[in-house]
């Protein structure tokens, strides 16, 4: 299996093919910590041989600079569907956080781990918005 592609953005649908607003935004500003961000969401293609096609188990951890996990890890199974002719399957993931607290600023990241393996991991940085300069 390999990763086509995988960013958060801000909504996304997967069915035959991803739907995806705010693509690929790697900060969130705040002016304050702790900070709640409302939605965001994880999307993932995986390319998967015929041999390595069926059901697969994901769990998505959500981690601070320190390697403490700041939620619960999501945990699910979702099908990379043998293909019909060819050598090669996709499937495709639009997985929903809501609410997520942050408790500081700082490095943050999301790691995809399918069937033990890590497959997807991506920064993400909660940092104060820029001073306004006065003119």
């Amino acid at each position: 299996m390999q990763v086509d592609f995988a960013f958060i953005c801000d909504y996304a649908e997967a069915t035959n093919k991803i739907n995806a607003l705010g693509i690929g935004f790697d900060t969130i500003m705040s002016a304050r910590v702790p900070t709640r961000h409302p939605t965001f969401f994880l999307v993932v293609q995986i390319r998967a041989t015929v041999v390595e096609a069926g059901e697969k188990n994901f769990e998505v951890h959500l981690i601070d600079e320190d390697g403490k996990e700041i939620m619960p890890a999501l945990i699910g199974k979702f099908n990379i569907p043998r293909p019909p002719s060819g050598a090669e399957s996709t499937g495709r993931l639009a997985l929903r956080f809501d609410n997520v607290e942050f408790p500081r600023y700082g490095a943050y990241s999301i790691h995809m781990v399918v069937e033990g393996h890590e497959m997807v991991r991506i920064a993400l940085r909660v940092s104060q918005p820029p001073a306004m300069s006065q003119n």
